[in-house]
């Protein structure tokens, strides 16, 4: 059984990638989210995508320094140069109470990623330099480019015939 997380710890309620992500606001905004396929027709490829994660700050973590980190690996668990990190600290707002907590959602574009062979990668999220979430997503060949999806391109059957 999985060790459960303390109520202390930062966590992620979400990490996935898209096609486009953005932070306005306070509000994550998403187009074309949570796809875990990728076709070329052929590689190396190169490739731009959204990176979106919510964080669920507990309120012992407010008014601390914190760093977050989101890396990628290949099948083989080698860390591939795309990386990108930063800092942040979260506040209490005046109506908050004791133990509230907050969510903090995070977006980054990715540019100029190169997928060097069909076959499966990770995105991870570390927060303090521990790993709090990982996202799979498959390369595939194709004799097209097709868009990321999360079934694969054919794969809706349309409406259900019952």
């Amino acid at each position: 059984m999985p060790e459960q997380p303390m109520p202390d710890e930062i966590q992620a309620s979400a990490f996935f990638l898209a096609d486009h992500a953005a932070v306005e606001n306070g509000k994550l905004y998403v187009n074309g989210g949570f796809w875990n396929q990728v076709g070329s027709p052929s590689y190396p490829a190169v490739r731009s995508f959204g990176v979106a994660a919510v964080l669920h700050i507990p309120w012992r973590q407010h008014h601390v320094d914190h760093s977050f980190a989101v890396a990628f690996e290949d099948a083989d668990g080698q860390v591939l140069p795309a990386r990108f990190e930063g800092q942040f600290r979260v506040g209490t707002a005046p109506d908050m109470r004791m133990g509230d907590f907050t969510v903090m959602p995070l977006a980054a574009f990715v540019t100029n990623f190169v997928l060097d062979r069909p076959g499966d990668y990770a995105a991870r999220l570390e927060v303090n330099g521990t790993e709090i979430a990982r996202w799979r997503f498959r390369a595939i060949e194709t004799a097209d480019p097709v868009p990321d999806t999360q079934a694969g391109p054919g794969s809706w059957p349309g409406p259900a015939v019952l």
